[in-house]
C-alpha cells in the first residue's frame, strides 16, 4: 500500500524525464533511470486527468449573468486508471533492460474547489444574452502524507495549489435557451517531493536501489465548450475540449551495486508536455440551496516518448473518469 501511495503522489511527474535524464545516467544506473522514467510516463496522464476533470465549475455550463452572481462547487473526481506492481523487479547494473510489469486497476482520486463570480452579464439578444464574462478560481488540496517504512513524502510548497481562469458566454441560460460558454482554466497540483527504496537482493547483473523526485510539479491547462440546462427538479450538462499537461521534476537515482562497483548515483532535471482530448456529460438534482451533480467523461489521445518497459496497457490509453460534486450559488 505504501508503494501504491508513493506512485500516486509522484505520478504527476511522469511525463517529464525523457532523453535529458537518460543522458546523465551511467551504465550501472541506466536501467534504474529508464524504469523510473517509463513508470512515471505511464502514471502522469492518469493523475493529470483526475486534476483537470470535466466542467470548469461542476454543474455549470453557461455564464452566471454578471455581478453580483457567484457559484462555488466542491468536486471529487476519479480516473479509471491502472497501477503497476513494482516491488518484485530489480535494477539491472549492465545497462537498460526491458521488463514487463503487471498492472492492477485502480481509481485515481482528486478533490478540488471551484469558484466563479459574474463580471459582465452580456448584452441582450432576443430571449437570451451573449458575451457575458465570469472570473474563475480553483483550489486543489493535498493533506500531509504519512511517513513510514521505506517511503517519505513531503510537500515543500504547502498543501494547497491555486489556479484561475475565465468563462465567456455564448448564450445566457433562460427558460427557452440553454447556457453555452467557452472556458479556459489552469489548475495545479501542490509541489511534492517523494523518495523511496527497493530492498530486493543483489544478484548477477542486478541490485537494489532508491530514487527521489525533487519538487515534483504538475499543471493542467484546459479549454472547454460547455452547455447546461436546468429544469424544475433536475439539470443536464455536457462539454468537450482539450487538456494540456505540463510537468517538471528533479530526479535522483541510486543503485547499490556489489563490490567492486559499489554505490552509483545519477541526477537530472527534465520537463514534458502532453495534450489530450476531453468530453463529458452530466446530470444534476436541483435543490433550493444548490445542486448535487454527477459527471462521466473520457480523455484520449496525446503522445509520449517510446517506453522500453511495459505496464499492462499504453500510457496514452483512453481513460474514463467520474466526478461527483455539490454546487451552490446566487
Amino acid at each position: 500500500m505504501r508503494m501504491r501511495h508513493l506512485m500516486m503522489a509522484g505520478g504527476a511527474a511522469m511525463l517529464l524525464t525523457s532523453s535529458t535524464a537518460q543522458a546523465q545516467c551511467s551504465t550501472v544506473t541506466a536501467d534504474a533511470c529508464r524504469k523510473t522514467t517509463d513508470l512515471f510516463h505511464f502514471l502522469a496522464p492518469q493523475i493529470s486527468g483526475a486534476l483537470a476533470g470535466g466542467a470548469a465549475t461542476i454543474g455549470q455550463g453557461g455564464v452566471l449573468g454578471g455581478f453580483p452572481h457567484w457559484a462555488v462547487g466542491l468536486r471529487a473526481s476519479a480516473v479509471n486508471g491502472s497501477f503497476p506492481s513494482v516491488d518484485n523487479v530489480a535494477f539491472s547494473t549492465t545497462g537498460a533492460r526491458a521488463s514487463s510489469y503487471e498492472g492492477e486497476d485502480q481509481f485515481i482520486p482528486m478533490a478540488t474547489i471551484d469558484g466563479s463570480i459574474g463580471i459582465y452579464k452580456g448584452f441582450p439578444l432576443g430571449v437570451t444574452r451573449v458575451g457575458g464574462v465570469d472570473a474563475l478560481i480553483t483550489a486543489t488540496y493535498l493533506p500531509s502524507a504519512p511517513e513510514g517504512g521505506d517511503i517519505s513524502v513531503t510537500l515543500p510548497g504547502g498543501s494547497t495549489k491555486w489556479g484561475a481562469g475565465v468563462r465567456l458566454g455564448v448564450l445566457q441560460e433562460s427558460i427557452l435557451v440553454p447556457g453555452v460558454a467557452f472556458t479556459y482554466v489552469q489548475r495545479g497540483l501542490p509541489t511534492i517531493s517523494v523518495s523511496g527504496r527497493s530492498d530486493v537482493s543483489a544478484g548477477v547483473g542486478s541490485a537494489p536501489g532508491s530514487f527521489e523526485l525533487r519538487e515534483l510539479s504538475l499543471k493542467t491547462t484546459s479549454w472547454r465548450f460547455s452547455a447546461s440546462k436546468s429544469f424544475l427538479a433536475f439539470g443536464l450538462q455536457a462539454g468537450f475540449g482539450q487538456d494540456t499537461y505540463d510537468n517538471s521534476v528533479g530526479l535522483n537515482v541510486t543503485v547499490n551495486a556489489p563490490a567492486p562497483v559499489g554505490t552509483q548515483q545519477a541526477s537530472a532535471t527534465a520537463s514534458h508536455s502532453m495534450k489530450r482530448s476531453n468530453m463529458y456529460v452530466g446530470g444534476s438534482l436541483n435543490f433550493i440551496i444548490g445542486k448535487l451533480v454527477a459527471e462521466y467523461g473520457q480523455v484520449s489521445g496525446g503522445s509520449l516518448p517510446a517506453a522500453l518497459n511495459t505496464f499492462g496497457s499504453s500510457a496514452t490509453k483512453g481513460r474514463s473518469y467520474f466526478s461527483l460534486g455539490l454546487r451552490t450559488g446566487f
